[in-house]
C-alpha cells in the first residue's frame, strides 16, 4: 500500500472519529444553555473566517468589488432573506464596481 493511501485513510479515520465520538458519549446533552447558544454560532464564525480573506483577495486589482459584493449580499439577505436573491445581488454589485469603478 502506498504511503499516500495510508495518509488518506488515516485522515479519514481521524475525521470519522471526531464526528462520531460526541454522538457516542452524548457530550452535548448536559451543557448549560448559554454554552449551547455560543456553540450554535461557531460554524457561522468559522465560515466567515474562511471566506473573508478569499473575498478580499479575489480581485487583486480591485478589492472593492469583493467587498461591495459581500455588502450587497448581506444587505439583501437581511432585508429579503432567501439564497438566490443575495447571490445575484452580490454578483451584480461586484460587476458594477468592476465595470464602472476600475482604476
Amino acid at each position: 500500500m502506498s504511503e499516500i493511501l495510508i495518509i488518506i485513510l488515516a485522515c479519514g479515520a481521524v475525521n470519522y472519529l471526531l464526528r462520531v465520538l460526541p454522538f457516542l458519549f452524548s457530550i452535548g446533552d448536559d451543557l448549560p444553555s448559554y454554552l449551547k447558544r455560543f456553540l450554535d454560532y461557531m460554524p457561522i464564525a468559522a465560515l466567515g473566517a474562511l471566506i473573508l480573506p478569499g473575498i478580499i483577495t479575489s480581485f487583486p486589482d480591485n478589492p472593492a468589488a469583493g467587498i461591495a459584493g459581500v455588502a450587497a449580499a448581506a444587505l439583501t439577505a437581511w432585508l429579503a432573506g432567501g439564497l438566490i436573491l443575495p447571490v445575484f445581488s452580490s454578483i451584480g454589485a461586484a460587476w458594477i464596481v468592476i465595470q464602472y469603478f476600475t482604476y
